[in-house]
């Protein structure tokens, strides 16, 4: 003969591998011995973890990166990507990101030419795109891309062949730009990652 028990309460959380055989201790009947990818509420019950998004690659995945969490308040909460001199931030299910611009073209080559009235990219820059209407969005819509080169004012190169998509038809969102941006700060100089030095030497004495 099989029973079932029934337990509703587990505010104690994980118990302790010393207290599996103590059931005469009243946080054994409101503890689990495991819990993975729940949280314990405050009110006994669990819930499950949630799930985690892809939001996009680190920007520099040759060097250590480190994600901090952030809460500014209650309703803001961000991620923080920590590379080596510079700093990322996502939020909302996304990155956080720069003033979104028109695009007017997108030409078909092995090195696609983005058109953006006074884009002010320079090269190296991660750029999002979205907004592009048709075939062609279906394939660059909600990604990222690096620009790998500046045509002029109103034109860059990203990293992308577009040569065998389908031809640009338009795009939708964004600003067109009238004028030049102000320009970037000029990024301070990066010393290389030095090591650490060594241990002092112990043992000895008199």
């Amino acid at each position: 003969m099989s029973y079932r028990l029934s337990q509703a309460n587990f505010a104690k959380g994980e118990i302790a591998p010393d207290l599996y055989g103590r059931f005469d201790v009243d946080a054994y009947s409101t503890a689990v011995r495991k819990a993975r990818n729940v949280f314990v509420l405050k009110y006994g019950g669990l819930m499950k973890r949630p799930g985690t998004r892809y939001v996009g690659e680190v920007l520099d995945a040759t060097r250590p990166v480190r994600l901090i969490p952030f809460q500014f308040s209650i309703e803001q909460a961000y991620a923080l990507e920590m590379g080596h001199g510079y700093m990322r931030v996502a939020a909302a299910g996304g990155m956080v990101l720069n003033q979104e611009l028109l695009i007017t073209g997108i030409s078909n080559e092995a090195q696609a030419k983005v058109t953006a009235a006074f884009h002010g990219y320079s090269v190296g820059n991660i750029v999002f795109l979205s907004g592009v209407d048709g075939d062609l969005g279906e394939e660059l819509n909600y990604r990222f891309f690096r620009v790998e080169a500046v045509v002029d004012n109103d034109n860059f190169r990203i990293g992308v062949d577009t040569s065998g998509m389908p031809a640009f038809s338009g795009a939708a969102g964004g600003i067109a730009r009238t004028e030049a941006p102000a320009p970037d700060p000029v990024d301070p100089v990066i010393p290389a990652p030095v090591d650490p030095p060594s241990p002092p030497s112990t043992g000895g004495g008199s």
